[in-house]
């Protein structure tokens, strides 16, 4: 059986902050309803009403709390709605309606919306259809709804207040589905002592409140379940002193009543009668037909284990007249719900009377309904007209504004292609002038290093070409990367064998850093590409005496980088900012193609890395090209032999 202490504490969470300042004055409630109010207000007042008379006057909370659910719906004022529902379901609960009961708390549920303030009335109602489910002894359905609720705190971040009920919930599920004895799983005992710890630690962390004092009281009955009495006595003992502190005499008695019962447990007896008298007196105030009916049992059995057998009987005899009472008052309360069930049936028969009266009305209205339907769609199709035309329009805009941003970026392009394309053309010019003189003049040692000078120029023509070609690929979006594991030092030491000729006719100094290592995860012919960009455009911007060095270095966590630092003449900030922007051109006597720079980057954006610039004035340039990092092969790796350094002079 649920003890009524652990109801106490179930319902009190229900309430809000404006029910809980009015509780000590009904009164003043009443006289204020009785004068003008905002409806909203009306609304708040007559829920703190419903809540406030709940346990003193049944009938006058019903009344009210319809009264406002009422009012609630016509204002549209869902939150008020969700508050009176969760309010008549618990006046529903305490009369042992739980179908009644149900039923609002599903309605509250339903009704919710999406707010926080909702959604804690939602947890709210989760627990009442938990408690509706353990007073029915379906535990595994309680302890599902108890679950849920718990689940919804947590996500939601609510306060521990309300987290500690949620807990105190689970721990009293397990203690009556302990104590009914029906078949449970075997983690029920350890269950209900974690969470009435874990509810009084929620507690605990909080002012001091009723709420702690029937917390102690719950955990003092998990600890007599398991026969630890003298646990169950420390707590129980310190739940009164919390009860009287606070004044509440409904936990009071309920406290008294279970630290009697411990004491009996122990063999007290004497101690239970000075507990179980004051009880007894506090239940008579309180009108609490249960309540005194069950101290007059427990006092009963205390007076007749002290040996006062004719007292004993008094108060065993007027225990049971009073749950006779008891019980026809449920009797009454099943006949009044009968009685109510009749007269709404009756009620429906005579709606659907008036039904069909109506329907013959309701013909002559077709016609009505279906010319406002034809009008209604009617202006439903010119509105998605109108709208699909405004949509045209945007879309139009754009694609206008997209075209011409794409016609300048073509424009440019050719401009740097026409730039690129122009150094070839004029040096082969230049050969050619070049090789009629020689050929007349027969100047056979100055014919044969002219071949070498064609094909280098050959060689940048083709180059040109081939990035020509990728970047008509990419712009299609035909160009795909083919990653795999390629040891760094054998991309740099390629590209220098490649470049060293150049270097040499140039009086630069090209080599390879020695400690270059590592394996990189790239396509090995956009690497090729870029680095052979990189190594042109260094050539360019270095003056003869000048280097040229090819190294690696970690970048960020899992990319590795490939270096060429040059002692160029450099570049400043803003020659940077307008060679990496959206159009970039060339820079300086460097030469930089704003084309091949792109291509360069748009390589490395394929193969997951990016390409980087780091210059200063008199200073270099330093090019960064960041790739993924691959794995070392796990046999025979590829040992890179050491470049030697090449210094022309």
């Amino acid at each position: 059986m649920t003890r009524l202490v652990c109801l106490l504490l179930w319902l009190l969470p229900l309430a809000g902050p404006r029910v809980a300042a009015a509780q000590a004055r009904p009164d003043s409630l009443r006289r204020a309803l009785g004068t003008a109010l905002p409806d909203t207000n009306r609304v708040l007042l007559l829920h703190s009403l419903c809540w406030t008379t709940t346990t003193d006057d049944a009938p006058a909370a019903q009344a009210y709390g319809r009264q406002g659910l009422a009012l609630a719906r016509q204002l549209h004022y869902g939150w008020g709605e969700v508050w009176l529902l969760n309010a008549l379901a618990r006046l529903a609960y305490l009369q042992q309606d739980d179908p009644g009961a149900t039923r609002y708390y599903q309605q509250a549920i339903r009704r919710a919306g999406p707010r926080a303030r909702d959604a804690r009335q939602v947890s709210m109602a989760l627990l009442g259809l938990g408690r509706i489910a353990v007073r029915q002894h379906d535990f595994t359905e309680g302890e599902k709804y108890f679950r849920q609720a718990l689940a919804r705190m947590q996500q939601q971040a609510t306060s521990i207040n309300d987290l500690g009920v949620a807990q105190n919930h689970l721990a009293m599920l397990y203690a009556d589905w302990l104590r009914s004895g029906e078949a449970r799983p075997d983690s029920v005992p350890r269950l209900s002592l974690y969470y009435a710890r874990q509810a009084l630690a929620s507690f605990r962390r909080v002012p001091a409140s009723i709420r702690l004092a029937a917390c102690l009281s719950d955990l003092g009955e998990v600890h007599a379940l398991h026969h630890r009495y003298d646990s169950a006595e420390y707590y129980h003992r310190a739940a009164l002193r919390l009860a009287e502190q606070f004044g509440e005499q409904f936990g009071i008695v309920q406290t008294q009543l279970s630290l009697a019962e411990v004491l009996l447990a122990r063999h007290r007896p004497a101690e239970a009668v000075a507990q179980l008298r004051p009880a007894l007196r506090g239940a008579r105030q309180l009108r609490a037909a249960g309540l005194e009916a069950q101290a007059r049992q427990r006092l009963a059995a205390a007076l007749a284990a002290t040996g006062q057998g004719l007292e004993a009987y008094e108060q065993a005899r007027a225990g049971h007249a009073l749950l006779d009472s008891t019980q026809a008052a449920e009797r009454r309360q099943d006949l009044s719900r009968l009685r109510v069930q009749f007269d709404s049936e009756r009620q429906q028969s005579r709606v659907r009377e008036l039904t069909a009266r109506t329907q013959l009305q309701r013909r002559y209205l077709w016609w009505l309904g279906g010319l406002l339907l034809a009008v209604a769609a009617g202006l439903l199709a010119s509105g998605l007209l109108a709208w699909r035309l405004r949509r045209s329009r945007a879309q139009l805009a754009r694609q206008n504004e997209a075209l011409t941003a794409t016609r300048a970026e073509q424009d440019r392009l050719y401009a740097l292609i026409a730039h690129d394309l122009r150094s070839p053309v004029v040096a082969f010019a230049g050969l050619s002038d070049l090789l009629t003189s020689y050929v007349e003049r027969q100047d056979t040692a100055r014919l044969l290093r002219l071949g070498g000078r064609m094909r280098q120029a050959a060689e940048g023509l083709r180059a040109l070409l081939d990035n020509l070609l990728s970047w008509a690929l990419a712009q299609r979006g035909e160009l795909t990367a083919h990653p795999e594991p390629l040891p760094a030092a054998a991309l740099l030491a390629e590209a220098a064998e490649l470049y060293r000729p150049a270097a040499e006719a140039a009086g630069v100094a090209l080599h390879v850093a020695p400690d270059a290592t590592g394996h990189l995860l790239a396509d090995r012919n956009m690497t090729r590409a870029v680095l052979r960009n990189l190594i042109s455009n260094a050539l360019r911007a270095t003056d003869p005496g000048g280097s040229i060095t090819l190294a690696t270095a970690t970048a960020e966590a899992g990319f590795g980088s490939l270096l060429v630092r040059d002692t160029g003449e450099g570049m400043s900030e803003a020659q940077l900012h307008r060679l990496l922007g959206p159009a970039p051109v060339s820079v300086g006597r460097s030469g930089v193609a704003g084309f091949g720079l792109r291509l360069s980057q748009t390589f490395a954006r394929v193969q997951g890395g990016r390409l980087m610039l780091h210059s200063r004035l008199s200073e270099g340039t330093t090019a960064v090209l960041s790739l993924p990092v691959a794995p070392a092969p796990p046999a025979e790796p590829v040992v890179v032999g050491r470049v030697a350094d090449v210094a022309v002079t």
